[in-house]
C-alpha cells in the first residue's frame, strides 16, 4: 500500500461535489400556497437511499487516504452506480408530471448528483491509475 496524496485530494472533492448533490435539492413544487422541496437526503423526512449513498462515499473517501486502492475503486464504483440511480428515479418520477410543469423547479442538486457521480468515478479511475504499488523486498 502506498499513499497518493494528490489522488486523495481528488477524491475529497469529488466526494465534497456529490455531497452536496445528496443534500441540495432536486426540485421544488410550489402549488396551491404548499412548497415541497426533495433531495436525496430528505424526502418525507430521511430517505434511506441518500444515507447509503453518503455511506459508500466516505467508505470511497476513507480508502482513498488509507492508500487501498482495489477498495477505493469498488466503493467508488459503487457510489457513482448509486447516484446515477438516484439521478434517473428523480428524473423518471418528474416526468409523470409533466402537465404540471409550471409548479416544478428543478434544483442544483440535481445537476450536481450526476457531475459528483461523474466525478468520483473518473477520480476513483485515477487514483488508481496513479497510485505506485509498494515494492517488496525479498
Amino acid at each position: 500500500m502506498k499513499k497518493n496524496p494528490i489522488g486523495a485530494i481528488l477524491v475529497l472533492i469529488a466526494a465534497v461535489v456529490a455531497a452536496l448533490g445528496v443534500f441540495l435539492p432536486f426540485y421544488k413544487v410550489d402549488a396551491l400556497g404548499q412548497e415541497l422541496t426533495v433531495s436525496l437526503i430528505n424526502a418525507d423526512g430521511v430517505n434511506i437511499f441518500g444515507v447509503i449513498i453518503l455511506v459508500f462515499l466516505g467508505l470511497t473517501l476513507i480508502f482513498a487516504l488509507a492508500g487501498v486502492k482495489v477498495a477505493e475503486l469498488i466503493f467508488g464504483i459503487i457510489t457513482a452506480l448509486l447516484m446515477f440511480l438516484g439521478y434517473f428515479l428523480n428524473n423518471a418520477a418528474l416526468k409523470e408530471y409533466e402537465a404540471y410543469s409550471e409548479y416544478i423547479d428543478k434544483g442544483i442538486g440535481n445537476t450536481l448528483c450526476l457531475v459528483g457521480a461523474i466525478l468520483v468515478l473518473v477520480t476513483s479511475i485515477i487514483y488508481i491509475a496513479t497510485t505506485k504499488s509498494a515494492k517488496k523486498d525479498a
